[in-house]
């Protein structure tokens, strides 16, 4: 393989995996109320076209730099070539033949452009893709951030502007804000930007909008034709989870989400910063009670109902992934665990302390089944470790969940919010591993410190020194 086509394959792997975007000069897409990060590393200008059917996109990507000049790593998708870069110097290093890494090297304050394109298809979905033809379901391509689809600086949150051309009768979403809709001659053009994130992701389809829902955080939601997002959710809740969440745990770095609902096998989505993709399934009609006592015969997560359940984690990666992120794999139970337990919290405030007690008693039975299994700590690991997924949604989602469930019952849940709504403002737009959130977290207390040491690196569940009756 000679030296430009390694090039070109190396530049393509790791783009997307850091692309949540931090706050352009003259963007009014940050909430007033959030403050700002000092300190940024770069920020992403993306312009392109990408054609989701043949999976083709050709793209110019323009990084701007702070700080002294030095050498940055930058990864993109092996499918993509390297064009050519100006404004700068590259290198490969020698002990990433395949990984999709090379080294740049720009002057502070300069530019760096890089030309690219290539073969990418929506192979790494999170979404499982359906199969072609299957009545009922909706075709919906995604270019997540962490395919790499853009060459990407390493480092924390950035600003990220993208403008992608998709051919005439696409639609396409991206996380963050969008700013305009243009119609061309056989195509559209999308723009959209994001102030504080660590990553862009795309999304594709044949949907359109099916309205806006007022509230503390607007919500524009979209489907696809046919679809009736009602059968599921009642208006005034989708707007009371968003509002809640922002009560307990302060502002988001974007005015507005945007919610895509999807007809698939069951209930199950993922959440971008601005941007949630709802997969509801296309065999229910509704969410009936008979649907709620069937997930909770075979669901480890289940609280109220599967498509409540669904809103209310996904949205709550909002300010869990979206606001603060993870630095490692092995990390990531911070993101999970604080989504459920910001679905408990909302489940107590919308159904009463009655179904609370009885979602906490029902996941803590779960949890005591697979405890002695491994640790919260291993994280993503866990997945790869253990064949039964509900070993990774025991450590990773429930047992930091009840941690807090039982530092609520000895503190209070207030004093647990204003904990955590401290990490948000201390660390907004940073990644953290498990140490510096639990130090944060317990904010001076070296008695909390170590006891919810042993809940997240240890395999015991111990009780809150002081826990009130």
């Amino acid at each position: 393989m000679d030296r430009e086509r390694r090039i070109g394959q190396r530049c393509a792997g790791w783009l997307l995996a850091t692309s949540l975007a931090l706050a352009l000069p003259g963007q009014s897409a940050i909430d007033r109320d959030a403050p700002t990060v000092e300190g940024r590393q770069a920020a992403v200008r993306l312009s392109g076209f990408y054609d989701p059917a043949r999976g083709f996109l050709e793209a110019t990507a323009r990084l701007r730099f702070t700080g002294q000049a030095a050498e940055r790593p930058l990864w993109l998708a092996n499918e993509l070539q390297l064009k050519s870069v100006s404004g700068g110097s590259m290198t490969l290093p020698p002990f990433s033949s395949d990984s999709g890494e090379f080294v740049v090297q720009c002057p502070a304050g300069g530019e760096l452009v890089l030309d690219y394109g290539g073969r990418l298809s929506p192979g790494l979905q999170p979404l499982p893709a359906e199969p072609a033809g299957k009545k009922g379901a909706d075709d919906c391509r995604i270019l997540s951030h962490v395919m790499d689809y853009y060459p990407h600086p390493q480092g924390d949150f950035m600003a990220m502007d993208v403008t992608i051309r998709v051919p005439g009768g696409w639609s396409c979403l991206g996380s963050g804000v969008q700013r305009s809709v243009a119609n061309g001659p056989g195509y559209d053009e999308y723009s959209f930007s994001h102030p504080l994130c660590k990553g862009m992701t795309l999304v594709f389809g044949r949907f359109r909008p099916l309205g806006v829902l007022a509230g503390e955080i607007p919500l524009r939601l979209y489907g696809w034709k046919g679809i009736d997002f009602r059968r599921y959710y009642v208006e005034s809740d989708m707007a009371g989870i968003a509002g809640f969440y922002r009560g307990r745990f302060g502002p988001l770095p974007v005015p507005e989400l945007a919610i895509l609902f999807r007809r698939g096998e069951g209930f199950r989505g993922v959440s971008y910063s601005g941007l949630l993709v709802l997969n509801v399934d296309r065999r229910c009609k509704g969410v009936d009670p008979f649907d709620r006592e069937t997930a909770l015969e075979t669901s480890l997560l289940a609280m109220a109902d599967p498509a409540t359940d669904l809103l209310a984690h996904e949205m709550a990666h909002q300010w869990w992934g979206g606001v603060v992120s993870w630095k490692q794999g092995n990390d990531n139970w911070i993101a999970e665990g604080l989504a459920t337990y910001s679905s408990l919290l909302y489940l107590r405030q919308r159904f009463g302390e009655k179904r609370y007690r009885a979602a906490c008693q029902r996941l803590r039975a779960g949890l005591e089944r697979y405890a002695g299994a491994a640790v919260p700590a291993d994280g993503a690991k866990l997945k790869v470790q253990f064949r039964d997924p509900a070993v990774y949604q025991a450590l990773a989602y429930v047992k930091p969940a009840l941690m807090l469930v039982e530092l609520a019952g000895a503190r209070g849940e207030d004093e647990v919010c204003r904990r955590l709504r401290g990490v948000l403002e201390a660390r907004r737009g940073r990644s953290l591993d498990g140490r510096e959130f639990l130090d944060l977290l317990a904010d001076g207390d070296p008695g909390m410190r170590t006891w919810m040491n042993e809940w997240i690196f240890s395999k015991t569940m111990p009780q809150y020194p002081d826990k009130k009756n």
